[in-house]
């Protein structure tokens, strides 16, 4: 894939679409089909559908956690610490709040990896991470994957070597992470849809480009 990249001041950088990569037309928009949903709507599906990853997430992390603390803990680096209630809610929202940094800056440091500008913004009441590069869908699939790949499967190793208190506030975190992953799997299912020669760009929605007939 031939990669395009703009300045970050310039014109074409305020709109990816504007720049058709050679060879290439604009297909439209990944979503386009949600704009006619009401917000109710698609935020009540997003909900449902997130109880998806939620639920592989209980059964791969916390039915494994809740039996392992059955065992006893037999396997803790760490010296068990008595924690109380309000410090094991302040770890637990700690946690939780962490998980949209780091989920974010996985997503950006996946697009530096494979030679993407990457840029972490905040905007339409959200953190996230975006590009003003124009993505194959095999790299597209890989950023939107790194972070559930990654969180899930760090956390899971280092759950049965902290602090039994520690670890339940890790898991639940890496609960949520998993149902906010929800976005990100969507936006793959619908990837792997498009030819494996289709471009993306994230420029108010994901564009598609598609090769000229």
């Amino acid at each position: 894939m031939t990669q395009k990249h703009y300045p970050p001041n310039s014109s074409a950088s305020q709109s990816v679409a504007k720049y058709i990569p050679p060879g290439y037309h604009l297909a439209g928009d990944l979503f386009e089909d949600f704009e006619a949903l009401p917000v109710w709507r698609w935020l009540l599906s997003a909900n449902l559908w997130a109880l998806v990853p939620m639920i592989g997430a209980v059964l791969c992390l916390w039915l494994p956690y809740r039996f392992y603390i059955a065992l006893g803990a037999p396997y803790a680096a760490l010296p068990q610490i008595a924690w109380g209630d309000a410090a094991r809610a302040a770890l637990t929202i700690s946690l939780m709040l962490a998980t949209i940094p780091i989920h974010e800056g996985l997503h950006a440091l996946t697009l530096r990896l494979l030679g993407y500008p990457a840029r972490l913004l905040w905007g339409r009441g959200y953190f996230y991470a975006t590009t003003t590069g124009i993505l194959s869908r095999r790299h597209y699939v890989r950023m939107a994957l790194t972070p559930i790949l990654v969180m899930t499967t760090a956390g899971g190793l280092l759950l049965p070597l902290v602090p039994v208190a520690v670890g339940e506030a890790l898991v639940l975190a890496l609960l949520l992470n998993s149902a906010a992953s929800i976005g990100d799997l969507f936006v793959v299912t619908r990837l792997l849809r498009q030819p494996p020669a289709a471009l993306f760009a994230d420029d108010g929605g994901i564009k598609i480009y598609l090769p000229k007939p």
